[in-house]
């Protein structure tokens, strides 16, 4: 099956989700092989949002942006109705992803998604719950012994939001978009091991898609080709971990095929992140890399069939 062919069994999939019984009227309506393909995307339950966002987002269109952060995480996601955060950056970074946030006129998000307790994840978002009406927090059950964790706990206490330990095959619809949950498998959720832990997810738009798993790394990357297998296609990988070579293993860059790789991470960071081995395998796949070390922040632009690149130093044509 090509992937144009799976774009589109993955738009009508939504429209199916959209409605009561909708995952088994698609397989009724595709027949057995249907569901054979899309082993391990049967959700748990689907949530559907209900915020409002700001004007500036167009009917019909869906926009990611990878904030620059630093060596850090930040990913906004918005449409018309709602909108999403996925981490926070570390607690240096807090002010500006609270400034841009209201910049684009956000007041709620539908979701934030703590990937896993690491400060460069969630150091930030106690901020984040203050300064904004959030509806649903959604992060792994393993916890961490730091002040910023503390924090966050704290905030989100005291602003009594929902806080949901999701399962994979879970989905959540976002607007006009929608997402499921990938990881992490709940044999890898341990305190001993937070990148095992992360929170990841397929965010799908009409016919184009991103997946941006935190930290998770090699193991919880072979758990989703197992579960999943070519259902982790994409256009957008975002690299796992920073470019580290813990994550991007071969057989999860294959699977997930991406034209398109985002890679978060810290101009001239003490780790050397994105490692030299993950940027010449995503040369080798001929992969556009777009890095918010080198290129700042980064934005997808999503009209449910094309994709379009827009940054704060580049106007998407750099390839690096």
């Amino acid at each position: 099956m090509n992937k144009r062919v799976k774009k589109l069994l993955f738009a009508i999939l939504f429209c199916c989700l959209a409605v009561p019984g909708g995952m088994y009227g698609a397989t009724e309506f595709f027949g057995e092989g249907f569901g054979e393909w899309m082993i391990g995307y049967q959700p748990g339950r689907v949530t559907q949002s209900g915020g409002m966002a700001s004007s500036s987002v167009t009917e019909g269109e869906m926009q990611v942006i990878f904030l620059d952060v630093g060596q850090g995480d930040c990913t906004v996601v918005r449409t018309k109705k709602a909108d999403m955060v996925i981490d926070c950056g570390d607690k240096g970074s807090a002010d500006e992803v609270v400034e841009y946030l209201r910049s684009q006129g956000i007041h709620e998000l539908e979701y934030l998604i703590l990937t896993h307790p690491d400060s460069d994840h969630i150091g930030g978002a106690d901020e984040v719950l203050a300064a904004f009406e959030v509806e649903r927090v959604l992060m792994p059950d393993v916890g961490n012994d730091t002040k910023a964790y503390a924090e966050v706990l704290k905030q989100i206490e005291e602003n009594e939001v929902v806080v949901e330990h999701p399962d994979v095959g879970d989905s959540y619809l976002l607007g006009d978009a929608m997402f499921w949950i990938l990881c992490p498998d709940p044999e890898l959720v341990r305190e001993s091991d937070l990148n095992g832990s992360s929170v990841g997810i397929k965010l799908v738009h009409g016919e184009n898609s991103f997946v941006m798993c935190g930290d998770a790394e090699e193991e919880s990357e072979q758990a989703m080709v197992e579960r999943f297998g070519n259902a982790l296609e994409c256009d957008v990988l975002k690299c796992g971990h920073h470019g580290s070579s813990t994550a991007t293993s071969a057989e999860f860059l294959k699977v997930t095929d991406p034209t398109w790789a985002v890679i978060s991470c810290g101009k001239d960071n003490p780790y050397g992140h994105p490692h030299a081995e993950v940027m010449a395998a995503l040369e080798d796949d001929d992969v556009q890399v777009y890095r918010t070390d080198c290129q700042g922040t980064v934005i997808a632009i999503s009209n449910g069939k094309e994709l379009k690149w827009r940054g704060l130093q580049f106007d998407g044509s750099q390839k690096y």
